[in-house]
């Protein structure tokens, strides 16, 4: 398209991550008129997948565990069958020890006198007669008791989500957090782990090129069009303005940009949606990838969690763990989260250095380790935040947009806590609603 030049779809899709590229895909096998616009170079969003030297990273921890059969072959034949099934391990790092996850159900090697004070904790939440939760605070009180609470969920809380515990709702917890009885928890406090409590105990990754290979089914033709940034849309004229000069017309609109980036975009827009929009929080974080010249000694897990304050990233995980295909022979990877806000600033701009630190307190990495590659990825758009205002602020923002005809998907799109899965799912959903309300 040339600059300045006008082209009309019948249906104009924003974003080209999961979500926009499953919407584009159902439209493409509808064979219907329509255009994805991408303010990037390249596809698959928070899905992508970037080379660093003779190192592969995805754009984040990527791994497929549907349980939906459908996004299962769907994936599956997008890599022509060509993935890996890993058995899921996953650790935790507390004050020096190492607890296989859920912690809650595997306290058995941690000091004496924690595991009493949760046991006890714990028996007495569960005996107790307290009103339903009104926030996530009271929610892990109930069922997890005072010290497990406050030593390690509470902790992990504040460096993941940025916010407070009692600052949450309960609204995005679903299978996310193990609610275990109380013989688990006796078990795991008095024996050595042998059980798998972890909703994802499985899961799948390509063999080559990442977890952006998983979007090859998803590519709809020439219909993408990239280094489009959409700075202004016109309802009214339906016009799409883009930041390179060109415009387009519509008739139908999909929309997978963040909710708050969407109702910037907009003009007269009534001051109620506004301030709701800006009310909605969502946390950043610092990705930072590192090669290293080694592949042995590496921790037995394929993610970490930390809930320790003094150590500044919240998760990490190992891409080489994930496929061979990941690191050149004899090297590994690791790829480290530090989230950040506005209620909880970055520690430091650049975190390369303190990152390294960090890790070689922790015991991952070793003083005498060459780091071959490094490189920091800032993504502003990171996890949305389910506050307790949440609800409110997005009913408000789903109204207006549903009344002035802008269909919504994605993560950020629908602001809830998409897996892959859901955010294939919301793309194909969203044509559907448009598709019905055209009827």
């Amino acid at each position: 398209m040339n600059r300045q030049e006008t082209k009309t779809n019948n249906i104009a899709v924003l974003g080209a991550g999961l979500a926009g590229l499953a919407a584009g895909h159902k439209l493409n096998e509808m064979h219907s008129d329509f255009n994805i616009y991408e303010k990037s170079n390249f596809i698959g969003g928070h899905a992508a997948t970037h080379k660093l030297g003779d190192f592969i990273f995805d754009d984040g921890p990527h791994v497929s565990f549907t349980k939906r059969p459908e996004i299962k072959k769907f994936l599956a034949d997008s890599v022509d069958e060509d993935f890996i099934e890993h058995k899921s391990k996953v650790l935790n790092y507390w004050k020096g020890h190492w607890v296989k996850h859920p912690a809650q159900c595997f306290l058995y090697g941690l000091p004496t006198e924690t595991i009493k004070n949760c046991l006890i904790d714990y028996v007495n939440a569960h005996t107790s007669n307290s009103n339903n939760p009104q926030n996530y605070a009271e929610w892990c009180l109930k069922n997890l008791g005072k010290t497990f609470s406050e030593e390690f969920v509470f902790k992990y809380t504040k460096k993941y989500w940025t916010l407070n515990a009692e600052e949450l709702s309960t609204d995005w917890i679903g299978p996310r957090i193990y609610p275990p009885s109380p013989e688990e928890v006796i078990k795991g406090a008095l024996e050595p782990p042998t059980n798998e409590y972890h909703y994802l105990s499985e899961f799948r990754y390509p063999s080559k090129g990442g977890f952006a290979s998983y979007l090859n089914g998803l590519k709809p033709g020439n219909n993408i069009n990239l280094n489009h940034e959409v700075v202004s849309i016109d309802i009214k004229n339906k016009l799409l303005k883009f930041a390179n000069g060109n415009q387009t017309n519509f008739n139908n609109l999909i929309s997978s940009l963040p909710l708050p980036e969407l109702i910037k975009l907009l003009s007269n827009v009534p001051r109620n949606v506004e301030s709701a929009a800006k009310q909605l929080k969502c946390s950043s974080v610092a990705l930072i990838s590192l090669g290293v010249n080694r592949n042995v000694d590496w921790p037995e897990a394929h993610w970490i969690y930390f809930y320790d304050y003094e150590i500044s990233f919240s998760r990490i995980h190992f891409p080489h763990l994930l496929s061979a295909h990941n690191s050149p022979s004899g090297t590994g990877s690791v790829q480290v989260e530090t989230y950040y806000s506005d209620e909880m600033p970055l520690p430091e701009p650049e975190m390369i250095d303190r990152t390294i630190n960090d890790l070689i307190q922790t015991g991952i990495l070793k003083k005498d380790d060459e780091i071959l590659v490094s490189h920091q990825h800032n993504v502003k758009y990171a996890n949305v935040i389910f506050d307790i205002n949440r609800t409110r602020n997005l009913t408000v923002v789903n109204d207006y947009l549903d009344e002035i005809g802008i269909e919504r998907c994605g993560r950020y799109g629908d602001w809830e806590y998409h897996w892959t899965d859901d955010s294939i799912v919301s793309g194909w959903d969203a044509v559907d609603r448009l598709y019905a309300k055209s009827k």
